[in-house]
């Protein structure tokens, strides 16, 4: 059975930890503030946030099963908490919209076909697979969260996104670091491949996102190459933090000092509470 080495182990046991602290951490969400959207504003949001809203609530079911299986497979007992109180976190993104759409009177929704295609792809693939449809969904969140804050002068929705953009800074680079494990015993060719795949996934589910959301970009003043640049920025990003943090899983443990190096613990670049994140691209990157 394959165990895990140190450097693994200490990326769990670091992302289990800052998650953690995150869950401990008040809600600082301005919710007294009483300004309401206009209705130029709730035309331009409504039906987006309804179907983002949706999109964050997910369990996590699948993911947590095939994920507490990998841990058992690789000894690591900190992988499965990290991944458990990450999903948490998403889920908080959900609560946060559900409460705003609430005080807004926006109805929730129970489905959408989008949604619905996302959560049939993570049912059928593995682990992998299923973090790579999720990273992708990650990936777009921070364009759209960006412009979501840009299309409204509601204070409550812009702090609701500036907080939802600084924890999917962190978020992508804790699904570099997962990516970076599972791919650790492939090679560089067809790492090489499976990262061109997932980058002409992620230009696909551009174009469906546009079509739903785009009204969103527009009013926010923001172009479909402008959205695309952004998330190829973020993807780029992933793919050179990935392709470091597989470098180092790839070395034999004795080789690192174990919770010592700084390169075992990507960096969030400041305090946690930042009025903007830049997830993971050019301009944020967690130090080599």
């Amino acid at each position: 059975m394959e165990s895990s080495d140190g450097s693994c182990s200490s990326q769990s046991e670091f992302w289990r930890d800052h998650f953690a602290r995150n869950h401990a951490e008040p809600d600082s969400l301005p919710w007294h503030d009483t300004s309401a959207l206009s209705r130029e504003e709730r035309a331009a949001i409504e039906s987006s946030i309804q179907q983002f809203q949706l999109g964050e609530g997910s369990s996590g079911e699948r993911l947590l099963k095939r994920g507490d299986e990998f841990a058992r497979k690789v000894r690591d007992d900190a992988f499965a908490p990290a991944l458990a109180l990450f999903i948490k976190e998403e889920q908080r993104h959900s609560r946060h919209l559900f409460r705003f759409m609430q005080r807004e009177r926006i109805p929730a929704i129970a489905h959408h076909w989008v949604d619905s295609v996302f959560r049939r792809l993570r049912v059928l693939a593995g682990l992998e697979l299923s973090l790579r449809v999720l990273v992708t969904a990650e990936i777009i969140a921070v364009p759209y969260y960006r412009a979501l804050g840009g299309a409204t002068k509601s204070p409550l929705l812009r702090a609701i996104c500036a907080q939802i953009l600084e924890d999917e800074a962190a978020h992508l680079r804790f699904q570099a670091s997962m990516l970076a494990r599972l791919g650790a015993t492939r090679t560089r060719a067809l790492e090489w491949l499976a990262f061109r795949v997932h980058r002409l996934f992620l230009l696909g589910t551009t174009c469906v996102v546009w079509r739903g959301h785009g009204r969103v970009f527009k009013a926010a003043r923001r172009s479909y190459a402008g959205f695309v640049k952004e998330a190829l920025a973020e993807f780029d990003g992933l793919e050179r933090l990935s392709g470091d943090l597989r470098k180092i899983a790839r070395l034999p443990s004795p080789a690192i000092p174990i919770g010592r190096s700084a390169r075992l613990q990507p960096s969030l670049s400041s305090s946690r509470r930042q009025p903007r994140a830049t997830g993971i691209s050019s301009r944020n990157r967690a130090p080599r």
